[in-house]
């Protein structure tokens, strides 16, 4: 009884709640499986709906990815420009940025992708055309890179580097 409930309730959604909530549902089959090696039926049975209604929303899967990767990319941003806006410029700071950038190499940590499903598709991303990785770096140094270089400048201005 539930699950009749469940599709009558999801079949009434108005076009661009279905439109997010397919992008949503299909960031995990494109995170493990990549661009090329997901299907079209993979990606509707993630979604929950038929191919035929995928391609209503989506005429094609490079469409579907690309609008799932631009979702991540806006999804991401709070992520990093929140902590970006958060850090004052200081030696602390630069300290600080500094250990979170080694942390992050050397000990492959992420400490501005929290969400282990971004950060899934920034590596997939990586190994095919780096594009998605390009706009998430582009949020990140926009915010982290002013940062930095005002908490180096005044690192070197105080005697402290």
């Amino acid at each position: 009884m539930q699950t009749g409930l469940h599709i009558k309730l999801s079949s009434r959604l108005p076009f661009n709640e279905r439109r997010q909530a397919i992008i949503e549902a299909v960031k995990n089959v494109f995170a493990t499986k990549g661009f090329d090696g997901t299907t079209s039926r993979e990606l509707a049975k993630a979604a929950g709906i038929s191919e035929a209604l995928l391609y209503k929303y989506f005429p094609t899967k490079l469409s579907l990815y690309n609008a799932m990767l631009s979702a991540s990319v806006e999804t991401a941003d709070w992520l990093v420009s929140n902590h970006g806006e958060a850090l004052k410029p200081s030696t602390g700071t630069l300290i600080m940025m500094v250990d979170s950038l080694v942390s992050q190499v050397v000990e492959s940590r992420s400490v501005y992708l929290h969400d282990a499903l971004l950060a899934r598709l920034a590596v997939r991303s990586l190994l095919d055309d780096g594009e998605f990785m390009r706009g998430l770096l582009k949020l990140f140094t926009n915010n982290w890179g002013a940062v930095f270089e005002k908490s180096l400048k005044g690192a070197a201005a105080s005697g402290d580097l």
